[in-house]
């Protein structure tokens, strides 16, 4: 996983029906309770191999509501299980796929995957 819906989520659905692997829940089933959508981490491949951006935040008219987090894999296990945004109790952590383009420094700090378009 790497990618977070964070608090401004309006509940739209536009994520939901175009995640290609089916990562994203609604807020009934949000593990953490909190009324947004969530991204299971254990599911999410950030679209690679698929498509050149996550589909998510491609769909998302909250711009900014979806931010980079770290990759799924065993090198992050500690905060995959220690992060409030997530509810997981042990996860099996198989290498997901991840953007390796995006920078470690880019990740797990709210970086938006979509960024509003400048102004010229």
């Amino acid at each position: 996983m790497a990618v977070i819906i964070d608090e401004s989520c309006i509940t739209c659905d536009a994520c939901l029906q175009n995640c290609p692997v089916n990562a994203i829940v609604d807020d009934m089933s949000n593990p953490t309770g909190e009324s947004r959508y969530y991204v299971q981490p254990e599911k999410c491949i950030e679209c690679v191999g698929m498509f050149e951006n996550p589909q998510c935040a491609a769909i998302c008219p909250s711009i900014g509501c979806i931010t980079w987090d770290m990759p799924f894999t065993k090198e992050f296990e500690e905060h995959f299980l220690n992060e409030e945004v997530y509810k997981l109790e042990s996860p099996s952590f198989r290498e997901k796929k991840y953007r390796k383009d995006i920078s470690l420094s880019m990740r797990g700090v709210k970086r938006e995957v979509q960024e509003e378009p400048k102004c010229s």
